[in-house]
């Protein structure tokens, strides 16, 4: 792809990694714009055409700049409401946080104007294989925070993502990638006729098509599945305000006890959201009483979220989730694994010890150890505590040790009436289809949601409301592809990747090392 398309102005290469920016923004929840996300980087990529690598990663920098800005306007909500910032900071901190989900955009638009002399084949295999390479990296750097992978735009299409219970979520970024790659390309080549365009174009579409035909196939065979376990979620819309209060405990118990037995009466789990009990769950006392009560009224399991702590002159404290048999024992409990930084702790902390005087809220909290399978004889689950649903690998797990199904406690109310809580909805749906298993979902202030193996939403609460929801779901027996050896085509994308970018390394050097 030699030569340049456009007139070489960097101003207007700039506005087209606006454009691909917004448009990348436009495709995830709330807007909803999936099918944006075939296209939305093909501005970027025709402006990299012919750029100095570093110009083309100042390009890819201000395409993610705006990207994130635009999806994640959430964080300043929250930072203010609940972590007690000023306006001003919170911006920053949102700009800051931006920025370094863009330096990955950035690294990738370097990456493309190496790649960008290797040939039609390596592009399109280079190109997607980078996108995901970096995806997998963001997964799990610094802790990882793997928000709004391109992938997960597509959420409600069904049949394009069936392909993750193969590849995980990274095999749809990288379809969504390799269509925005051939579409680029097919119009760098347009110039030498509409010939040597179509072949690119062609060559993606035929692909898609294959891809779209296996989830359609999956699809069928997944959702003949009869359901066998009852279950009831239920939503308390407690207000964050008032969530901790000590005089607000026991109205909150009422609540989700009248919503309880409100709920199926035939229902096996009855399962409340992450810190519904909003005290140590295992401490005596009249309120923990009330809860166990619930479980021997509605005869049914329930499953609720609680904080918890050891005993000692250094306890430690654990965000957990309990379970409750029917005769009102608490006989199984998990402790949060993957714990929110700077929310649920603050990491570094003997060097960003400042962080604490800044925000309130910031909590001191362990991380668990066992990636723990609850039993109950109808089935097994694995429950993923919030923030916990975002992170492929940790959720396989569960699978891979004898959970037949997922269970989802989260408290949405963070982030208010934005777009998180439906991007977070969309993130918890894909681990559904990843592993082949129903996924239970039971949000404070919703979204909760009742998620078939095939990612359907089979019901769904509104925002900031109570509600009950009730369904069946069937134990998977069998465990997928990616359940059974994980992250493998995302390791592949990431060594091909790097073998791509050596090897154009090598031979730039030996063309006295310009890009």
């Amino acid at each position: 792809m030699k030569g340049t398309l456009l007139s070489g102005s960097m101003l207007w290469r700039g506005g087209l990694a606006v454009l691909s920016g917004v448009l990348l923004a436009l495709s995830f929840p709330r807007f909803n714009l999936a099918p944006f996300a075939f296209g939305a980087l093909v501005p970027l990529l025709v402006g990299l055409d012919g750029v100095p690598a570093l110009q083309g990663t100042y390009l890819g920098i201000i395409a993610g700049l705006v990207c994130y800005l635009l999806s994640i306007p959430w964080v300043v909500h929250t930072m203010t409401t609940y972590g007690g910032l000023p306006l001003p900071l919170s911006f920053l901190l949102l700009i800051a946080l931006s920025l370094y989900l863009a330096l990955y955009v950035g690294v990738f638009a370097y990456g493309v104007t190496r790649l960008s002399a290797r040939g039609t084949l390596a592009y399109l295999v280079g190109v997607p294989a980078l996108w995901v390479g970096l995806e997998y990296v963001r997964t799990f750097l610094l802790t990882g925070f793997p928000w709004n992978l391109l992938g997960y735009s597509q959420y409600q299409y069904l049949s394009v993502i069936q392909i993750a219970s193969i590849t995980g979520i990274y095999g749809i970024s990288f379809l969504l990638v390799l269509t925005n790659a051939g579409m680029a390309l097919g119009c760098l080549l347009f110039r030498r006729g509409w010939r040597p365009a179509l072949l690119p174009v062609g060559g993606v579409g035929v692909l898609l098509l294959g891809v779209v035909l296996f989830g359609m196939g999956r699809m069928v065979s997944a959702e003949t599945r009869r359901g066998e376990i009852r279950v009831s979620v239920v939503q308390g819309n407690i207000e964050q305000g008032v969530k901790w209060d000590l005089g607000f405990q026991k109205r909150t118990i009422d609540i989700y006890r009248r919503l309880s037995r409100e709920a199926d009466k035939e229902a096996d789990l009855i399962v409340w959201p992450e810190t519904a009990v909003p005290f140590f769950l295992r401490e005596k006392g009249s309120l923990r009483q009330r809860v166990l009560k619930v479980a021997e009224e509605v005869r049914s399991y329930l499953l609720v979220g609680s904080p918890d702590r050891t005993r000692g002159p250094s306890p430690r404290l654990y965000n957990s989730a309990f379970l409750i048999s029917p005769g009102g024992k608490i006989v199984q409990k998990y402790d949060k694994i993957h714990l929110v930084p700077f929310g649920e702790y603050v990491p570094l902390q003997s060097l960003l010890f400042f962080v604490e005087r800044m925000a309130t809220g910031i909590g001191n909290f362990k991380a668990g150890q066992d990636f723990t399978v609850f039993e109950t004889p109808l089935g097994q689950f694995g429950v993923l505590i919030c923030f916990e649903a975002i992170f492929p690998d940790q959720v396989r797990r569960y699978v891979l040790n004898g959970a037949n199904f997922l269970v989802n406690i989260t408290n949405d109310a963070w982030f208010g009436d934005s777009g998180a809580p439906y991007q977070h909805l969309s993130m918890a749906t894909l681990r559904a289809v990843e592993n082949g298993v129903y996924l239970v979902r039971a949000a404070n202030t919703g979204i909760s949601a009742l998620i078939a193996p095939t990612g359907r939403i089979l019901q769904q609460s509104d925002l900031f409301g109570e509600a009950v929801l009730s369904g069946t779901v069937t134990p998977g027996t069998a465990k997928t592809f990616y359940t059974r050896y994980g992250d493998l085509f995302a390791w592949a994308c990431s060594l091909i990747s790097v073998l791509l970018l050596a090897t154009r390394g090598r031979r730039g050097r030996g063309e006295g090392g310009k890009p």
